[in-house]
């Protein structure tokens, strides 16, 4: 009898998806000038497509392991600075979103493990992962702010070109 990966069992209590359902795609680190900031770990239930139109697949969440401490402030501002960038969303709703992030969005610390599970046409949940226990931090049922989020990793125009590739397993332009 085979065990099951402690990450894939994660998923399946927090998702309607059975553990097997859940696969790992690509894998990489986020850097800001010479700081590494978070590895970051795309899993998926079926193949994820990125096109133009959006992201096709029926739930997709992003595993970010901490390289180092972070304020909530940090990360949802940069969030706010991505999502502004981007210029694909109003600006009310992007304050809205970001309104509703702070009161879910923790401090992180070296080591620490956050999901982020997108269910297009729906929204998305945030959950922290720390030893054998899992909270449900909160979510946001809102299908424009799924797409809105998922963009800041996944658009062709995103910050992180080379985190992006590497998420995707696309060999670099």
């Amino acid at each position: 009898m085979s065990v099951m990966p402690e990450n894939q069992v994660f998923l399946a209590s927090h998702t309607p998806y059975e553990a097997t359902a859940w696969t790992p795609s690509g894998s990489g680190i986020l850097t800001w000038s010479v700081f590494s900031i978070y590895r970051a770990t795309l899993w998926s239930v079926g193949s994820l497509t990125v096109s133009e139109q959006g992201i096709s697949n029926p739930s997709f969440a992003l595993q970010f392991e901490y390289l180092r401490n972070i304020s909530a402030d940090y990360i949802i501002e940069a969030s706010q600075r991505e999502m502004l960038r981007l210029g694909l969303h109003t600006d009310a709703n992007i304050q809205r979103w970001i309104l509703a992030m702070r009161g879910i969005i923790p401090d992180t610390s070296r080591g620490d493990l956050l999901w982020i599970v997108f269910t297009p046409g729906q929204g998305v949940r945030f959950l922290s992962q720390k030893f054998a226990q899992s909270e449900l931090l909160g979510e946001i049922a809102d299908a424009e702010f799924c797409l809105a989020l998922a963009d800041i990793w996944f658009h062709p125009d995103c910050h992180s070109a080379k985190l992006r590739r590497s998420l995707l397993q696309e060999d670099a332009a």
